[in-house]
């Protein structure tokens, strides 16, 4: 079977335009290692970031606390200074709210942090900057984190520079698993969950191109399409989006993702385009109805060992408005396993080819 083979850099490059956080100068200052199993990308990416957060302070938050002081602070607990006798000491129970930093945010960075620590394979040099960061975060409680504590995270404009580092923390987390060296980590395969990746491809393309394109052109994630179909039961029709549609004044580009193993079928000896993924796009273009240099890309990632495809066929559809349209399908793929900048360029050469040459000479 042909399978991915794609970089953590790279990998990381696709979530950081889903979280909206893309910076160039963090890729550039990445090892420049073409290791497809580092875990030290992860453990760099993370100390690249949490730096960023020590340097402008830990987030804190006030928590309830009850505790006998010399003087009043807050509310008086006069229960418990009663049932202690802490006056006879000249002491006082108060129940008062203290600005602190431990916690859960913080929890989750030092326990990613020692997670990192017990990587198998971190090198030397990144074990010993996550260890200062293990002590920096001495105030903080270590928690066995559970994976259903990052949906419960809040931000606010207090703590949303906490964001990005968060998104990296549940990334690592649900990237890990516990090694046959006891207590020690290792990193698996992220693309080996075809389901969960045809997600991050999918998002990832929509999220850049609505990054990079120019104003002029309009993208949309999942439009919603209606069936070019009268009478009967409406209601019973499928619903038809489209991963992600691309408009401006003079054109019209309904891209399609697919992370599939591959982009063909054999039958009987004869290697063809997988059917159901060209029906599929021919049904989108037969139910759009506009009449502007009209075009459907079926976008592949490029399968390891497995030859690049860019064919493009001229076909006619049918519109309910504008009668029978010009139209354009393309198979193209996209090699993930190249160097991150080379796949902004191929992504904008899709969509224009002086996009893609304007890019090339930006990322230089």
């Amino acid at each position: 079977m042909n399978k991915f083979k794609v970089p953590i850099k790279n990998v990381l490059f696709m979530y950081s335009y889903i979280w909206d956080k893309f910076d160039k100068k963090d890729f550039n200052s990445l090892s420049s290692e073409d290791d497809f199993d580092s875990s030290n990308i992860f453990a760099e990416l993370f100390l690249l970031n949490i730096n960023k957060i020590i340097k402008r302070g830990l987030y804190k938050e006030y928590n309830e606390k009850c505790d006998e002081l010399n003087t009043v602070k807050g509310k008086i607990d006069i229960i418990s200074t009663i049932n202690k006798q802490s006056l006879k000491n000249c002491k006082i129970y108060c129940e008062f709210d203290d600005l602190e930093e431990n916690n859960i945010y913080n929890q989750i960075l030092k326990y990613i942090a020692i997670r990192l620590y017990k990587t198998i394979d971190i090198n030397a040099e990144n074990k010993k900057k996550l260890n200062k960061v293990i002590l920096y975060f001495s105030q903080v409680d270590y928690v066995e984190i559970k994976k259903d504590a990052f949906k419960k995270l809040i931000f606010n404009r207090s703590n949303y520079y906490y964001f990005y580092i968060l998104k990296i923390c549940e990334l690592i987390y649900n990237s890990q698993m516990l090694s046959d060296q006891k207590g020690k980590y290792m990193f698996y395969d992220l693309f080996s969950d075809d389901k969960k990746m045809q997600y991050v491809f999918e998002l990832f393309v929509y999220k850049f191109y609505e990054k990079e394109l120019p104003r002029k052109y309009k993208i949309e994630y999942q439009h919603q399409l209606d069936w070019q179909l009268t009478g009967g039961n409406q209601s019973l029709l499928p619903i038809m989006k489209i991963d992600t549609l691309i408009t401006s004044s003079d054109e019209t580009i309904v891209i399609d993702t697919k992370y599939k193993k591959k982009y063909t079928n054999v039958n009987f000896d004869k290697e063809s385009l997988i059917s159901e993924n060209m029906y599929q796009m021919m049904s989108y273009l037969n139910n759009i109805n506009v009449n502007n240099n009209l075009k459907g890309i079926l976008l592949y990632p490029l399968p390891y060992n497995y030859n690049s495809i860019d064919e493009s066929y001229d076909c006619n559809v049918v519109s309910k408005i504008h009668g029978i349209v010009g139209a354009k399908i393309q198979f193209i793929t996209i090699d993930l396993s190249q160097k991150w900048k080379k796949i902004s360029c191929d992504l904008l050469n899709i969509i224009d080819k002086q996009l893609g040459d304007l890019k090339k000479e930006q990322l230089k």
